[in-house]
């Protein structure tokens, strides 16, 4: 993939997992009214997105792939490499949404974290099944 099919891929995963975690999170959180719904895709987006920009993802969860020996390209590799991305974007995602929701309590870890472990496996399943036709969709829409 050159440079900009990979900058579409990611967007496409990005507005994917919006959608899928902030439905997770709703769901886990008793769902209110599609005006909150739409405020958190938009939220999970948004802070994927820019952190997706500062921080390189993709290069973190290769090196710890490639760290553990898992042979390049191979089914491992990618579950490696996908379960640390899906890590860091949902740790963020997740703890800053649970910030803007509740303010900077104490109370905002124990909030956070009886959510994070089902949202980290939720967006760990999504991103390994959504992955190649995010990939296949970037080529088809950006070509060479």
């Amino acid at each position: 993939m050159n440079k900009k099919q990979e900058q579409m891929m990611v967007l496409f995963q990005d507005l994917c997992l919006a959608f899928i975690i902030n439905s997770a999170a709703t769901i886990l959180a008793g769902f209110s009214t599609i005006g909150d719904f739409l405020f958190g895709m938009f939220l999970a987006f948004a802070i994927n997105y820019i952190a997706g920009l500062i921080i390189p993802v993709g290069v973190v969860g290769n090196a710890v792939a490639n760290f553990l020996h898992c042979p390049q390209g191979g089914f491992l590799h990618k579950i490696v490499r996908i379960f640390i991305i899906n890590a860091i974007y949902v740790t963020i995602i997740s703890f800053t949404i649970a910030l803007i929701h509740t303010g900077a309590k104490v109370e905002v870890f124990q909030i956070w974290w009886e959510t994070y472990w089902i949202l980290h496996l939720v967006g760990f399943v999504a991103s390994v099944l959504l992955e190649n036709g995010c990939v296949a969709l970037a080529k088809t829409l950006v070509k060479d």
